[in-house]
């Protein structure tokens, strides 16, 4: 016998001379009553929390994991207590499970067993000595991540050796012969993992089993997917393509095969075409998830496809229609993204329009939200709801409140708005704008000026939301005398220290790039001309949405500096390619009211769009994208460089000049 061999008999001897003590082992703070039960008992689940995360803790939920026909399915359980830190709940084993994992809940804290995980197997039945089907392989694969089995978010762990694994799937295969054609593939890889070259003979039996007469298609995608990726045997497995593709001509091979096909380009309409007619004649039931998911044939995004293109190259919805109730919850969010955000961020839609189809996304996420899909049955209902919860509350639900209060439909707004502050508190200002326009149509003005305040504290509020606040303030006060110093007493002074801590930490030295650009009346304007003075510059252009949303919290820093004539501020309008876009610029100024001072970025020779200012810049401070804004000293030296938008006008203001206070400070 070969020295690797007998080191791996020798193992595996050891492994199963522990089986029986490692089994019998339960941590200490966990157990079940009876100690040995089968599926489909009635149990106690018994916790001691002293000595864990948990110990004297007045409150404690648990989540189970049921490991039911090789698929872990979580359900929420409550515990009672008797004091002295025990706490215990019935529990009813499903029929079909072999094994559970528990986790300890109370408020923010977890006790997974120090991320050994709580485990425990049930006993077959029918067969004595023989441990449930599905207990083996879930004991193996629990503790196997490497294998994409395991309970996602459960433990951290690295993970049993590959012997181990082998072992438990051997175990379970050879107790439960149905487990055969569900487990082959982990198990092949296992088996090439723990015998290396001298696997073959094994995983030459796997596949003759895989490629018998009567295999099912299942059984002959597992052979292909061990000759491909494990055994890197793809003569072979071109062999076993023919037979699929001969004994299934509609099946997952040839499904393949004809998404491959589908035309790429930028046509709309072809695209649609080609969407629309392969579901037609490949419709989704029978495929196979793992072979689909390998291969990238997504029907969910084939979906939305169809679903998008129809609403752009269409204009409407009626596909939307078709395919909204064969969406699972994962792609909603996304699809809300493209067929609402998008239009609506770019005013490319009427809101009326948009509102009855983000009034259908939501009322299918709120369906969803008592029902928890298969694809997450790995989180318990609570976990599901605030999944849910979190998945729309940022994004997806102020815009449907900015879309009901357009509506003039206010008392709904107010529920999705009071549901999306429940998680995000204070901390969003587009949310904090939305409701603030809704309370001040209700007529609530003790809810409007309390939202008003804490806002202005968290620094999250909209120009439009500290009119607000100075109108309620001129209206008790009978004048704005001693309003700056009101506002200034709202704002969270610590939050302003840490900020001015965090930019500290992002301030260089680099000459800034030099240039000559023209302004809006046709003027020069050098960067040399400007020394002496601190410049903010904010590279924008009209068709950049963060880019504009941002204006209103430069409106508030520029007029923070209106009356220091040291500081000046210039929006360089780049990446522009239409003809007449400096008369675009110049009537959105005049339109939003931006008494800005306007650069126009150049065009170098033979590009199809200006940007040569810009270019230079992003290659000297290696940098992309916009929007970008570009402190630069007296001396003309850059000193901080700041991207994007993150909704707040406040804050943007108050970054701004943070940030020149800290320039003009620096020598």
């Amino acid at each position: 016998m070969k020295k690797t061999s007998k080191k791996l008999l020798l193992s595996l001897c050891t492994l199963l001379l522990t089986i029986g003590t490692t089994f019998a082992q339960s941590p200490k703070n966990f157990s079940i009553i009876p100690e040995r039960a089968n599926p489909g008992q009635d149990i106690e689940i018994v916790y001691d929390a002293k000595g864990t995360v948990l110990d004297n803790k007045k409150k404690i939920s648990a989540v189970v994991y049921a490991y039911r026909n090789y698929k872990w399915y979580a359900s929420d359980l409550s515990l009672s207590t008797s004091g002295n830190n025990s706490w215990k709940a019935p529990y009813k084993v499903p029929a079909d499970c072999g094994i559970i994992a528990l986790k300890f809940l109370s408020d923010t804290l977890t006790d997974n067993n120090s991320d050994q995980g709580y485990f425990t197997m049930f006993l077959d039945k029918e067969k004595p000595g023989v441990m449930a089907k599905g207990a083996y392989a879930g004991w193996g694969l629990a503790r196997s991540p490497k294998y994409g089995m395991d309970i996602p978010g459960y433990i951290k762990f690295e993970g049993v050796s590959d012997s181990a694994t082998y072992h438990w799937l051997n175990q379970e295969i050879s107790f439960h012969q149905s487990a055969k054609s569900i487990l082959v593939y982990p198990y092949a890889l296992a088996t090439k993992a723990t015998f290396k070259t001298a696997a073959t003979p094994r995983l030459q039996r796997v596949l003759a089993y895989l490629k018998r007469a009567d295999a099912s298609e299942a059984d002959l995608l597992n052979a292909r997917r061990i000759l491909i990726r494990i055994m890197q045997n793809k003569t072979t497995a071109d062999s076993v393509d023919q037979v699929m593709l001969q004994r299934f001509p509609k099946g997952n091979l040839a499904r393949l095969n004809a998404f491959k096909a589908m035309p790429a380009g930028s046509d709309m309409n072809i695209l649609l075409q080609a969407n629309r007619k392969f579901v037609a004649e490949f419709p989704q039931q029978g495929i196979d998830d793992e072979f689909a998911r390998e291969n990238r044939l997504n029907y969910p995004i084939i979906y939305q496809n169809i679903i998008v293109l129809g609403a752009y190259a269409n204009k409407n919805y009626a596909d939307f229609d078709t395919y909204i109730n064969q969406l699972p919850f994962s792609s909603l969010p996304t699809l809300y993204y493209k067929i609402v955000e998008i239009p609506f961020s770019r005013k490319e839609v009427a809101e009326n329009l948009l509102l009855g189809v983000s009034e259908k996304l939501i009322k299918k996420i709120e369906s969803l939200q008592g029902i928890r899909p298969d694809e997450y049955a790995y989180l318990s209902q609570k976990e599901w709801s605030s999944f849910v919860n979190e998945s729309v509350t940022k994004r997806i639900l102020p815009i449907h409140v900015h879309l009901l209060n357009t509506a003039g439909r206010y008392k709904e707004a107010l529920v999705y708005a009071n549901q999306s502050k429940a998680l995000l508190g204070y901390s969003s200002a587009t949310l904090n704008a939305e409701l603030a326009n809704t309370l001040s149509h209700l007529g609530d003005k003790a809810a409007l000026k309390i939202l008003l305040e804490k806002s202005v504290f968290e620094n999250q509020s909209s120009t439009e939301m500290l009119s607000m606040l100075k109108e309620i303030y001129i209206k008790g006060k009978g004048s704005e005398k001693g309003y700056e110093a009101y506002l200034n007493s709202l704002k969270n002074q610590a939050n302003g220290l840490k900020m001015k801590e965090e930019i500290k930490k992002e301030i260089f030295s680099k000459p800034m790039v030099d240039f000559t650009m023209q302004d809006l009346n046709g003027n020069s304007v050098k960067l040399q001309d400007l020394k002496g003075k601190t410049i903010v510059f904010d590279f924008w252009a009209t068709w950049c949405v963060p880019c504009k949303a941002s204006f209103p919290g430069m409106k508030l820093a520029v007029e923070h500096y209106a009356k220091d004539p040291n500081v000046v501020f210039y929006f360089v309008d780049t990446e522009e390619r239409s003809a007449d876009y400096k008369t675009e610029v110049a009537k959105y100024m005049k339109d939003n009211n931006y008494n800005f001072n306007v650069l126009f970025d150049n065009k170098a020779p033979g590009a199809k769009a200006t940007g040569e200012v810009f270019e230079r810049i992003c290659k000297a401070f290696t940098i992309s994208g916009i929007p970008q804004k570009i402190i630069v000293d007296a001396n003309g030296n850059a000193r901080f460089i700041t991207v994007g938008f993150k909704g707040s006008a406040t804050e943007l203001s108050d970054e701004i000049a943070t940030m020149v206070e800290i320039t003009k400070t620096v020598k």
